[in-house]
């Protein structure tokens, strides 16, 4: 169980921070679209970096998440990484994406390629490399980079299901835009080269600044049913979002998954923030 587990969670964290990985779904109100907070509000880091570490239940930590997004003008740049080391299982990814955020009123964040790349090795199976690129035209999936062809029992990808949505890393950039007063009321629309499914948040509750959201996983096509990464959540998924009003974001600060097998979290270890005045801001567990 384990091992079907681990292959399906780097993605989704990156979804989730979304995600901020299974998170780093990314800024926005509903349809990939966030209200601005006034004239500052359009103001954006022009570098962020994010470390998170992975840990699972008995396991203890497990890996670990980066995350980096630069901003020149209209035009974004982010990069991650994760690696996932246990005794059954290693597991590397890499992942960017580029596109525009064009903030006037409404902020969009508009992804126009995303590459995805990994690696991993599980207990007794061979190797598996693959890698693949999304290209987008005014937020419109053109192109799959080699195709992925669906099986017979996957749900079918429409065409008009891939308007207007966001690559997993592109969706981790608008999570971060949120309005601030209200970061949980948003829903975040993901395609990630196969499948498309939806990041819903609600609020929880508040703890002091942060904001503790509820995350529900909802299956849109490409999946077969009764599989994927919302078939081994085992409860409720919560992130917690840290404003940072002096950088006019929102940053994911930690995300817990309870899964069949266990519990696992992706927790902040540090953020470094530098706007385009130079001024700089960091956070720290």
């Amino acid at each position: 169980m384990i091992q079907r587990l681990l292959p399906v969670f780097p993605r989704g964290l990156a979804a989730l921070a979304l995600f901020a990985l299974v998170s780093l779904a990314s800024p926005l109100g509903l349809s990939g679209t966030a209200r601005a907070q006034g004239p500052a509000a359009s103001v954006l880091p022009a570098d962020v970096k994010a470390s998170y570490k992975v840990r699972f239940t008995a396991l203890g930590e497990i890996g670990t998440f980066n995350f980096n997004s630069q901003v020149s003008g209209k035009n974004y740049t982010l990069t991650a990484n994760a690696k996932i080391d246990t005794a059954i299982f290693d597991y590397r990814g890499n992942m960017t994406s580029v596109g525009v955020v064009t903030p006037a009123g409404i902020v969009k964040t508009q992804p126009s390629s995303h590459t995805f790349e990994y690696r991993q090795k599980a207990l007794l199976k061979k190797k598996k490399l693959k890698g693949l690129n999304i290209a987008f035209d005014r937020g419109a999936v053109k192109a799959v980079t080699p195709p992925d062809p669906l099986g017979p029992k996957h749900v079918p990808v429409t065409a008009e299901q891939l308007n207007n949505v966001l690559d997993p890393l592109s969706g981790v950039m608008a999570l971060s835009m949120a309005d601030a007063a209200k970061p949980c009321d948003q829903k975040l629309p993901i395609y990630d080269g196969k499948a498309r499914f939806d990041i819903q948040f609600k609020l929880l509750r508040r703890s002091g600044a942060d904001h503790i959201c509820s995350v529900k996983l909802v299956p849109v096509s490409g999946h077969k049913p009764g599989e994927g990464a919302a078939s081994v959540v085992n409860g409720e998924i919560e992130l917690v979002m840290r404003p940072v009003p002096n950088a006019n974001v929102v940053i994911p600060f930690s995300v817990t998954v309870p899964t069949v097998v266990g519990t696992a979290t992706l927790i902040s270890e540090r953020v470094d923030i530098t706007m385009p005045d130079q001024k700089r801001i960091a956070l720290r567990r």
